[in-house]
């Protein structure tokens, strides 16, 4: 079975809908983008030709789909990404793993390698270099989840190792690997299980970051229409006390001494605030106030 490429049509499953959500895709694919573009110096320093890992493709698959679409010759290591919980896989053909073999040891990498499995030594040869491409994806992870990768083993056969369920969903990460003249591929196995506490947790965190930013915009939205309402701003004189008879026989033309010093700021308030002081006088033909104090808000 080969996996379709991109722009290809693809088989999609009603049963079984797409639980990896848009941005949470972007950000693995940033992610997948990042440790390519690590590995790629790493592979080309160590293996000491030109070599080119990129073109990050992600899909969600199921267990039993991401294993029916491995090629007959690969190579498989099986990760853990301390602290997420679960193993992951990452499967490369195995003549690509022979040619970065034979470019290590001093060959020339040519297209004709050797149709068996791996020797002891090469195993560990393949460990070494693996184990430090696997350094990169602290690095390249960091948006999503502090992870720290170890290598448990490389298996001829990913069939031998339970990863998942044959029904469990598994996100893949698919990149063209280009080793001087060979062209070929890496594919990046985590099962769902494994992401999903990080995803949500970044779901939760994105979403307290948007209830905040809807609230401090609502505030300002606020504060702004309520610097924009008119109210009614009052200057008095000190009150008077006056018996209610004499209150009761006031009429035109009755004069009454409001005991207001000369010298005493008058009161600026608003719905029976006091907010400032000020002194009375002109402004042109208007009668106005000159404010010479501004009361501070009471805590």
């Amino acid at each position: 079975m080969t996996r379709p490429r991109r722009g290809e049509a693809r088989t999609y499953d009603f049963r079984r809908p797409v639980r990896l959500a848009r941005e949470h895709s972007h950000m693995l694919r940033v992610a997948m983008q990042t440790w390519s573009r690590q590995a790629t110096t790493l592979l080309t320093t160590s293996l000491r030709v030109v070599c080119q890992l990129s073109n990050a493709q992600i899909e969600e698959l199921s267990y039993d789909e991401f294993l029916t679409g491995m090629p007959d010759q690969s190579v498989c290591a099986v990760v853990t990404l301390d602290p997420l919980p679960g193993k992951a896989l990452i499967s490369l053909d195995l003549p690509a793993v022979l040619t970065m073999i034979d470019h290590q040891l001093g060959g020339p990498g040519g297209p004709d390698q050797p149709d068996r499995p791996l020797t002891d030594i090469e195993q560990s040869i393949t460990k070494t270099l693996l184990t430090r491409l696997l350094r990169e994806l602290t690095y390249a992870f960091e948006t999503i989840a502090h992870v720290e990768p170890h290598l448990i083993a490389i298996e001829s056969d990913a069939r031998f190792v339970q990863a998942a369920l044959p029904t469990d969903p598994v996100v893949v990460a698919r990149l063209d690997l280009v080793i001087g003249q060979l062209e070929s591929s890496v594919e990046f196995c985590l099962p769902f299980a494994m992401l999903a506490p990080s995803l949500e947790a970044m779901t939760r965190s994105q979403e307290s970051g948007d209830k905040t930013r809807v609230r401090l915009e609502a505030a300002e939205r606020t504060q702004q229409r309520l610097s924009d309402v008119q109210v009614d701003v009052r200057v008095r004189f000190e009150p008077v006390r006056l018996p209610s008879e004499q209150v009761g026989r006031i009429a035109v033309g009755d004069v009454i001494a409001l005991h207001h010093p000369a010298t005493r700021p008058l009161s600026v308030t608003s719905a029976a605030t006091e907010f400032a002081r000020a002194v009375p006088g002109a402004s042109g033909r208007k009668l106005a106030v000159l404010i010479t104090d501004a009361l501070a808000e009471k805590p």
